[in-house]
């Protein structure tokens, strides 16, 4: 039986890592952002903090933040939760510190023009509302993958069904190991729960850019 140690944890990931950066050819950003659309959900990898690797450990993903991308009169912003739900222009979203400026980005498969609006008036009322470290799946508090598939749920957008925390019990395991501020004791073993990782894996969405 394997046992949920740090050491067990860090392997995994670094396994992991290792074997989506080798399949993947790099491209520059600028390629990016001549091809980007609203509705594109964003992913990185934040280093440093004990909170984005836990993320990443519990869900065996090398992603622990995404956002959604907005491109409001030929300017691109990305709304994201990341403390409170705010909009901030793609370049200083790549470029935030810990990202090695690194970032990886999957488009839903029948996404359109059409679906542009829905997404946009999703992502603006919820700007200000703050961080959910309970993971509460409600509009009252937003974490960032709830965010991004609630946005795309609103276009009518065919994703996935969510999780349930009680499915997801080597994610609390992990949880319990390395620090975070998430609220783990209180979550309710029905309640939705999504993650980075479970977006990038559904099959209604595509890769169309990474650059490591």
């Amino acid at each position: 039986m394997i046992k949920f140690n740090k050491k067990t944890i860090f392997l995994s990931l670094a396994l992991l890592l290792g074997i989506r950066s080798a399949i993947v050819l790099p491209r520059s950003t600028s390629d990016y952002k001549e091809n980007a659309q609203t509705g594109d959900l964003i992913f990185q990898t934040q280093i440093g903090r004990s909170q984005s690797l836990a993320i990443q450990s519990a869900t065996l993903s090398p992603y622990n933040h995404v956002g959604v991308v907005v491109n409001i009169k030929g300017k691109l912003y990305v709304y994201e939760a990341s403390g409170p739900v705010s909009k901030i222009p793609l370049n200083k979203f790549v470029s935030r510190k810990g990202t090695g400026e690194r970032f990886v980005v999957y488009r839903h498969k029948e996404i359109s023009k059409k679906d542009n609006k829905k997404i946009v008036s999703y992502l603006e009322k919820s700007s200000g509302k703050k961080y959910d470290t309970y993971l509460n799946w409600n509009d009252t508090r937003m974490y960032c993958s709830e965010l991004a598939y609630k946005a795309l749920n609103h276009a009518d957008l065919k994703l996935e069904k969510p999780k349930k925390v009680k499915d997801l019990s080597f994610a609390l395991k992990v949880g319990k190991v390395i620090p975070n501020s998430y609220k783990l004791k209180k979550l309710n073993p029905e309640m939705k729960v999504v993650a980075p990782s479970h977006l990038s894996r559904d099959k209604n969405l595509e890769k169309v850019f990474q650059n490591w």
